[in-house]
């Protein structure tokens, strides 16, 4: 029988994610389930996080807690589950046959899959993340990385760190697979595994001694028919990918420990522990809880492990109440760290940035900070400076040290120690969006300003970024982002571009515009990328500008601001500069005409028809006059027809023009 709520079932793809060891995913397919209507204010979404094996129907393995007049309800919440990213229900994942179809991953990994998710489903936060054992340690990991986003949490039987018992249940798991295969050796370790989930006394009244018909002992007959059902629904190689990330998991990994990583939302955290829990002792879950000061449930039972997918009348109780105090939190209300406000409250004026990075970008502007120190000295300082080669040289931040405006300490290594001290400000010029994000959630996390130039990481993730700024009364700025000096994301954000935005196009990206320029002139397509890397026009490796990357990555930013989508959820239709295109544009010249790398965005009725393609333009035309690393944007609205935006967009100082355009009215 259907249920008596709407159901949405499907498998989605979203943006790929650099993984918390380092390789990048460049699309991410993800299963989910959402039941129940999701209100017009997005704010009574309860996202149910699975263990181990467990499926995107929560309604069915959680019955008694999720259900028509249960502590979660469809007809009043919307239930959302998603197959967790590693396992075998239609999310990426690797498996038997396709055993490398996913590097290592962690419960960090899995959590951010599902704030991508929730991003897409244009969800700011859910009423309540739940989940136990495995679906606990991802629920943690969502409540430490997105702080924010967290109006409450229930993490049932699960550690903060992996504990050392857990890793051993595991690795004879692990070695029945490796030495029996993926049928026989598999059912033998969800046999071992079903032996953790319970305790001898639950098994004794169960089952004591007592024999099936066949003269078998019914406790083994029922440990036989867990493996067999398991090997018939789940993949070996899944599950062991999944034990890995159990393995790694810990939730204090680079944040200073697991009290530093939970405190900022420990008032909206429950922690419920097992007494007899032969998997994770309750003393290891009191344990975080006492250290975060989050809230501490125990649930007594004589099943162990499992009493939190069985004794569902206590565990509806606890949710209950989380989810009493979850909706006064009410979704347009910030979660503010009450230590960032004070920090606030007791000294207004912001001095002490940290920067991250000190290439083109970082080291142009800490020039350009090192003179306006020189003219206002005491205004601002810079006590940490986050570099990937301690031994290179760096004349930029050598003036700074020089100055006063940097201690000689400054230059560190260590990603962790960059946001050690009261840092007010957070400059991330590093680029990537792997040790980028780490460090922009971190500081939004803290109550920091932002301040960025990395175009890559705002259209993966822009919208939760700006979300979470706005839930900490703190500010995510990045001008310096798209076109340099182009003051364009302000002029969007302000409304000064235009209302009622109908197109957006331009040239926005200036290493591959003066590549074209020098094709024209008669360079081969190497040549001309050597010309732009002699003049700093161009990075070591400027794959992602030639591609067109560089240009989408800007063109899903404008679309966000000019027409309110996600940046990730744009499509856009890519072809950057290549071989054939650069002799194509050679040719063109000859002509007289030109080619321009064009990039554009238009709505079409409901839809955003998103373009980047070199492009013919005739040779008196306004784009053939933009030379060189120059970009040009033309947005065309209703309310004030085409407006032109024109300037310099490659070269450290013109992006670090911008980036001090936002940072100064935080240091004034």
């Amino acid at each position: 029988m259907p249920p008596d709520w709407p159901v949405v079932d499907e498998t989605i793809t979203l943006p790929g994610i650099t993984l918390e060891g380092g390789e990048t995913l460049d699309a991410i397919r993800v299963h989910y389930r959402l039941e129940g209507t999701v209100a017009a204010a997005r704010d009574n979404v309860v996202l149910v996080v699975h263990a181990l094996t467990g499926t995107t129907e929560a309604t069915v393995w959680w019955k008694g807690v999720i259900g028509a007049g249960q502590s979660i309800d469809p007809t009043r919440h919307a239930v959302l589950s998603a197959a967790l990213l590693g396992g075998c229900d239609g999310t990426t994942g690797p498996s038997n046959i396709e055993p490398d179809a996913l590097p290592p991953i962690t419960t960090r990994d899995q959590a951010r899959v599902l704030a991508l998710l929730l991003d897409l489903l244009r969800i700011p936060a859910p009423l309540l993340v739940c989940g136990g054992s495995l679906g606990g340690m991802v629920t943690l990991e969502f409540a430490a990385t997105f702080p924010e986003r967290t109006r409450g949490a229930v993490v049932l039987a699960a550690p903060a760190v992996q504990t050392a018992q857990g890793i051993a249940w595991n690795a004879i798991m692990k070695r029945a697979i490796a030495l029996g295969g993926a049928r026989e050796g598999f059912a033998l370790a969800r046999m071992v595994g079903m032996l953790s989930y319970r305790t001898p006394l639950a098994l004794e009244q169960r089952f004591g001694r007592r024999r099936t018909a066949a003269g078998h002992f019914e406790v083994a007959d029922w440990l036989d028919a867990h493996g067999e059902r398991l090997v018939a629904r789940f993949d070996a190689t899944s599950y062991g990918a999944l034990l890995d990330a159990m393995d790694s998991h810990d939730v204090g990994r680079g944040r200073g420990g697991v009290s530093a990583a939970l405190s900022p939302v420990a008032d909206r955290l429950t922690a419920v522990g097992i007494p007899g829990d032969l998997l994770y002792a309750d003393e290891a879950v009191r344990e975080w809880a006492d250290a975060s000061r989050a809230t501490y449930r125990e649930l007594t039972s004589v099943h162990g492990h499992d009493a939190f997918l069985l004794e569902t009348a206590k565990v509806s109780r606890i949710i209950e109440e989380a989810l009493d105090a979850a909706a006064r939190t009410p979704v347009s209300t910030p979660v503010v760290n009450p230590r960032a406000v004070s920090r606030h409250v007791a000294r207004p004026r912001l001095r002490r940035v940290a920067l991250a990075g000190c290439g083109f970008v970082g080291g142009s502007l800490l020039e350009l900070l090192t003179a306006r120190h020189e003219e206002r000295p005491g205004q601002v300082s810079v006590p940490r400076v986050l570099v990937r080669d301690a031994e290179r040289e760096r004349p930029a931040l050598q003036q700074a040290i020089r100055s006063g405006l940097a201690p000689a300490n400054a230059c560190i290594t260590d990603p962790h120690a960059l946001l050690d001290d009261d840092i007010d400000v957070l400059v991330e010029a590093i680029g990537g969006t792997e040790v980028a994000a780490d460090l922009v959630e971190a500081a939004l996390a803290r109550g920091i300003h932002v301040v960025t130039a990395n175009k890559a990481l705002l259209g993966l993730r822009g919208e939760a970024l700006k979300a979470s700024a706005e839930w900490q009364r703190s500010s995510l700025s990045f001008e310096g982002a798209v076109c340099g000096a182009i003051p364009i994301v302000r002029c969007l954000q302000s409304g000064a571009a235009g209302v009622d935005i109908t197109r957006i196009t331009g040239i926005l990206n200036g290493t591959s515009n003066f590549v074209l320029q020098q094709l024209a002139a008669g360079q081969t397509l190497g040549e001309a990328v050597e010309t732009a890397q002699a003049l700093g026009y161009a990075e070591a490796d400027p794959t992602r500008d030639l591609n067109g990357q560089d240009a989408e990555d800007k063109l899903r930013i404008l679309s966000w601001l000019a027409f309110g989508v996600a940046p990730h959820a744009l499509e856009v239709r890519r072809r950057g500069l290549d071989e054939d295109v650069a002799r194509w544009a050679r040719d063109v010249a000859a002509s007289g005409d030109r080619v321009k790398l064009l990039a554009s965005v238009q709505r079409v009725g409901e839809q955003l028809i998103a373009r980047i393609e070199p492009t013919r333009v005739a040779a008196n035309d306004a784009w053939a006059q933009v030379d060189g690393p120059f970009n040009r944007i033309v947005v065309e609205s209703r309310s004030a027809g085409a407006l032109v935006f024109q300037g310099p967009g490659a070269g450290g100082l013109a992006t670090a023009g911008a980036v001090l355009s936002d940072l100064l009215p935080l240091i004034a």
